[in-house]
Parts: structure tokens; sequence; C-alpha cells
């Protein structure tokens, strides 16, 4: 079977779980999806999952960062921090385990769209780079014990 194959019935069968399981622990589903996706946009692997864990982390702090200027700066300028701070975000990049921006993007729209919940963000982010390891791996397997071998 092709990787491809094992992937999909990999993530199929953790996706569902996810859904399930995430609603009986109160953790944001859609953070999980996110963390997931970010694991294989970032290239798979512990690189893949360090690259994504640690942009994804950065991404949410900088949204904690905004929440806690935004009482401190007029309103009109508040397009000015979120401006300095994207800027940021993507000059990070500069150093190699922030260097997936769009993991940082991620994270920090994830950050907002959960309602400013940096705990919930966090634990359904590192789920989901969880998940991306776990189905990588078991497609690996599934993939290499279903192969023949081509002599």
């Amino acid at each position: 079977m092709s990787y491809i194959s094992a992937v999909g019935i990999t993530v199929g069968l953790l996706a569902g779980a996810w859904a399930y399981a995430s609603g009986l622990a109160g953790v944001s589903a859609f953070a999980g999806f996110l963390g997931w996706a970010s694991y294989f946009a970032a290239g798979c692997g512990k690189d893949g999952a360090t690259k994504a864990l640690c942009s994804n982390l950065s991404g949410v702090l900088w949204g904690v960062v905004f929440v806690w200027l935004s009482p401190f700066v007029p309103a009109q300028f508040g397009v000015v921090i979120i401006a300095i701070l994207a800027g940021i975000m993507c000059w990070q990049a500069n150093f190699p385990l922030l260097s997936f921006i769009p993991g940082t993007f991620i994270g920090n729209a994830c950050f907002y769209a959960n309602g400013n919940n940096w705990s919930d963000t966090i634990i359904g982010l590192l789920c989901g780079i969880a998940l991306g390891l776990a189905s990588d791996y078991l497609a690996k397997y599934i993939s290499a014990g279903t192969t023949k071998n081509k002599s």
C-alpha cells in the first residue's frame, strides 16, 4: 500500500477519534486539526514536529502580547501594533526553530479564534502535532508492511 493511501487511513481513523475525544475532554477540536496540519506542512518527522510546535507556540505568544498591550494603546493605533507584531512573526523565521512562518500565523489565528484562551489553544495544538506524528509514523509502518519487496 502506498504511503498516501496509508496516511489517508490513519488520518481518517485518528481524526474521527480526535473529534470525539476532544468533545468529551472539552478541548478545542479545531486547534488540534490546525496543529495537525502544521505538522504535515512543516515537513513531518522530528524536524517538522519541532518547527510546527515552536512556530505554533510563538504565534500564540504574539497573540497574548497583543491582547495584553491592547488596553494600553488607543484603538486607532491597534493596527500599528498588529503590523509590528506581524512583521516580527515573519522576522523570527531567521531562527531555525521558528522558520515555519505559516505555523506562527496558524498559532496566532487559532488563539484569537479560540476566544483568546491561550491554554486551550496550546493543548489543542500540542494534541494536533502529536496526532500528526502518530498518523505519519503509523502510515509509514503500514506502508512498509504491506508493500511487496521488488527484487
